[in-house]
């Protein structure tokens, strides 16, 4: 395990900002408004005045669309010497009410003052109420400018509480101090070798990668880059793309849903012309890897100059800061092939193929490809543990174990119930993965897998299988896995029909699990799938639905008989 390099303090850029390089907010129309650094500190220090009075450690709830007040509400609460807990807008079309739950949540957590456009006073104001707790609502003005020094903090006081992002049930508050927030971005900085232009980052920043990767480690490294709303990507990720153009663009950066969307949006000749030689690097995180999406990815833009060198994928979590390990800056990226079905943990992984991604799509195979994620970051330590929490070898499936300065605090309030948790100082994610030749390969949520003859299935195993070998529509369908009574169950929930396909699907994913798992495709109502704000499955969510007869819809192929608990 080596050491990251010399890191830099969350304000310390205020001291001396860079007046030739800055943020730059995309429009909806392409133009960008640049805010230099000088001025960005004068707004973070008009705003931390605006804030004087907190209390050591106060929290403050931000609600901002991306945007400069977004950076002067963040920056300045922390300059006021409060913690700020940034929180997602609500998104159109979805459920209002659980979003309002998650908003009242925060409230309750401890946030006395909210800070907002002034668009979402009211939700805040309802939330605050539905808390049962007062919250002065703050709707900033214009900036003034006024210096306040910089709060002396203990290292160990609360930089940021990162709400995770609830794909396995309710969002979880993670308290993340000043040391975790600087030690890990010096991490990734000496990563992907940050330098003094990165490129556009669209993902949200309520998000830990939108956030920290995409805002927090450019401001502290002072670097140029731009930003856009996730809606401005999703309508167009055409123009995201063109900001790279001709060198625009060194870094990006976005889950595996991000890759796939785009290569599913757009064809050759929406590309034709782009110049993306420039890009050096391509991160991808926040969810498991799959190799057809990058295959996609690098087939639709390698032709305007897009290198599989530039690759690198990551894995990380919000109760680890953001990174944990990542594939070396210009390395290839390894990949290797396994039997689907059912594996059980503690025992060796059986590697049937080995690869380097090089954009060539894979044949259609009786085996599953995955992805590595890297070696460990610097300053990292990561372990794969049996059930006993027992180190495993090289080569052995169990659970991912991370410890490390990075490593969160803990979660505020009562540990929530099993899955991801903090025992002293280390942090048992609850993913499923091993260890090869160095690298780390993740397999999925155990929260997410069922157990089959005494073997873990992944559901994940069977999207990408489905993925590889059938036109998927992902986000509009999901697979799930859980027990019926006594019957093991796999459910493929489908928004879009299939497109006639279900009883392919049905062969394909009985032929994975086997005869003891009773497999049913459900074809369900629009906008009944759920997904988590950086677009995660809420599995364990759908599933309670499933069981509480409340995620309903038409039985469209079924290998068993017992088909009613899900009409």
């Amino acid at each position: 395990m080596t050491s990251p390099g010399a890191r830099a303090g969350l304000l310390d850029w205020l001291a001396d900002p860079r007046p030739d390089r800055g943020l730059r907010f995309l429009r909806a129309d392409g133009s960008a408004d640049r805010v230099p650094y000088p001025e960005l500190a004068r707004r973070v220090r008009g705003r931390a005045a605006e804030l004087s009075g907190l209390a050591p450690g106060e929290l403050v709830a931000l609600m901002h669309d991306t945007g400069p007040d977004f950076v002067s509400s963040f920056f300045g609460v922390l300059h006021a010497g409060g913690t700020p807990a940034p929180l997602s807008p609500a998104v159109p079309f979805a459920d209002r009410e659980s979003w309002l739950d998650h908003v009242a949540r925060a409230v309750a957590a401890g946030a006395t003052t909210a800070v907002c456009d002034e668009r979402f006073a009211a939700d805040l104001r309802a939330a605050a109420g539905r808390a049962g707790r007062p919250c002065r609502i703050v709707t900033p003005g214009p900036d003034d400018g006024l210096d306040r020094p910089a709060p002396r903090r203990d290292p160990a006081s609360l930089a940021l509480l990162q709400f995770t992002s609830g794909s396995r049930g309710a969002s979880r508050a993670t308290r993340i101090g000043w040391d975790n927030l600087e030690t890990n971005i010096a991490m990734i900085r000496d990563w992907i070798r940050m330098g003094a232009s990165l490129g556009v980052s669209w993902l949200p920043l309520h998000h830990d990668m939108g956030l920290i990767g995409g805002l927090l480690a450019p401001v502290l490294a002072q670097a140029d880059q731009g930003l856009m709303r996730p809606e401005q990507f999703i309508r167009s990720p055409l123009s995201w793309l063109r900001q790279y153009h001709d060198g625009g663009g060194q870094v990006m950066a976005m889950p595996n849903f991000g890759f796939d969307y785009l290569a599913r949006r757009l064809r050759p000749a929406h590309v034709a012309g782009l110049d993306l030689s420039g890009v050096d690097v391509v991160v991808t995180g926040s969810e498991r890897v799959r190799r057809e999406t990058l295959d996609g990815f690098l087939g639709l833009l390698a032709p305007c100059g897009l290198r599989p060198s530039a690759m690198q994928p990551g894995y990380g979590l919000a109760e680890a800061t953001l990174g944990v390990t990542g594939v070396p800056y210009g390395r290839p990226v390894l990949m290797v092939a396994v039997r689907p079905g059912p594996v059980r943990l503690g025992q060796p992984v059986e590697v049937l193929d080995e690869a380097e991604l090089d954009g060539t799509a894979a044949e259609p195979a009786e085996h599953v490809w995955h992805v590595s994620c890297g070696p460990p970051l610097a300053g990292v330590a990561v372990d794969v543990l049996d059930a006993d929490g027992v180190p495993l070898p090289e080569g052995h499936l169990g659970e991912i174990e991370v410890s490390g300065p990075s490593v969160a605090l803990g979660y505020l309030g009562a540990a929530p119930d099993g899955s991801t948790r903090f025992t002293g100082g280390r942090l048992r994610t609850a993913d499923a993965g091993f260890r090869y030749r160095g690298d780390v390969y993740v397999l999925g949520r155990i929260g997410d897998s069922m157990q089959v003859r005494g073997r873990n299935l992944y559901v994940e195993d069977i999207e990408q299988v489905l993925a590889e070998d059938i036109v998927f529509p992902w986000r509009r369908t999901v697979v799930l896995a859980g027990y019926l009574g006594t019957e093991a169950t796999v459910l493929i929930a489908t928004e879009s029909g299939l497109g006639g396909r279900q009883h392919e699907v049905l062969d394909r994913v009985t032929s994975i699990v086997g005869p003891d798992v009773t497999v049913r495709v459900v074809q369900v109502p629009p906008s009944t799938l759920v997904f988590t704000s950086s677009g995660k499955p809420r599995r364990r969510l759908m599933w309670t639905r499933v069981l509480a007869g409340e995620l309903t819809g038409d039985v469209l192929a079924d290998s068993g008989a017992a088909a009613e608990a899900v009409r």
